[in-house]
């Protein structure tokens, strides 16, 4: 049997993010499912860009604040202990607006732990 208790605050923060983002999921050792907490403040986004996944399934859980998801139907607004799916080629982006009033934190999970990531262009 193997087990894990993983503190997000232990973690490293990624270098080169937009926000804070710590990746549970690798430490925890696990292989088929990407979790991740990102906490980020007014005017940061979660992701790297607009983007679309081929294959992954992805799920972001509002622990706190509100999250707001750019898709090419409009805006989502995601509430405080509301959570936002998005299944494989659909594009989105997660952000914490500018005139947000506080900061944004979320997990996300993604399924297949896979890295099919793809920018979006909005305007293609």
């Amino acid at each position: 049997m193997d087990y894990s208790v993983v503190d997000p605050d232990d973690l490293e923060r990624v270098d080169d993010r937009p926000c804070d983002l710590r990746q549970l999921s690798e430490a925890a050792g696990m292989d088929n499912v990407a979790i991740n907490r990102f906490d980020a403040e007014p005017g940061e986004q979660l992701p790297l860009a607009y983007h679309v996944h081929d294959t992954q399934e992805e799920a972001f859980l509002v622990l706190s604040g509100t999250l707001h998801v750019e898709t090419p139907e409009g805006e989502l607004v995601v509430p405080d202990g509301s959570m936002f799916a998005a299944q494989p080629n659909s594009p989105h982006r997660a952000y914490n607006p500018d005139d947000a009033d506080e900061s944004v934190s979320v997990v996300a999970i993604g399924a297949p732990s896979v890295d099919d990531v793809a920018p979006y262009d909005p305007e293609e």
